[in-house]
């Protein structure tokens, strides 16, 4: 993948770079906030940053796929243009919810427009194929 779609691996990189800093700031919530594994409640500070990262993973999971598949149908430059926004989305969401809930949703709304963006790709890349079968 990496030759073929070099600039598709380097914002799957950058996604999972983001994964992986949300994990660590629950790691550093847990200290500041005592919440031992494998508790997941504790106060309303700790629950935000642990739900950035849940929801992050939530979300990586749908958007990986879509975004090689996207790759594949519309090519490498396009996908990561359109993919390039899930990360950046992704750490407005986090920065905002570990602020306050409703400070979330300009993060949420970019990322996840993003992963609609590479599904209907897709979906209008199958269906192309499809017909083109038939």
């Amino acid at each position: 993948m990496i030759t073929a779609y070099p600039l598709t691996a380097l914002v799957t990189v950058l996604s999972l770079c983001v994964y992986i800093w949300a994990s660590f700031r629950v790691g550093k919530a847990r200290a500041k906030y005592n919440v031992h594994a494998p508790l997941v409640d504790g106060p309303p500070e700790f629950q935000r940053v642990f739900r950035a990262h849940m929801n992050t993973l939530e979300q990586l999971v749908f958007f990986l796929p879509l975004l090689v598949l996207f790759a594949s149908a519309w090519g490498d430059l396009a996908a990561a243009i359109v993919g390039i926004f899930w990360p950046i989305g992704r750490l407005l969401y986090a920065l905002g919810y570990f602020k306050a809930p409703e400070k979330r949703s300009a993060g949420f709304g970019i990322s996840f427009l993003s992963s609609v963006i590479l599904l209907l790709g897709a979906l209008v890349a199958i269906a192309r194929q499809l017909t083109q079968m038939l």
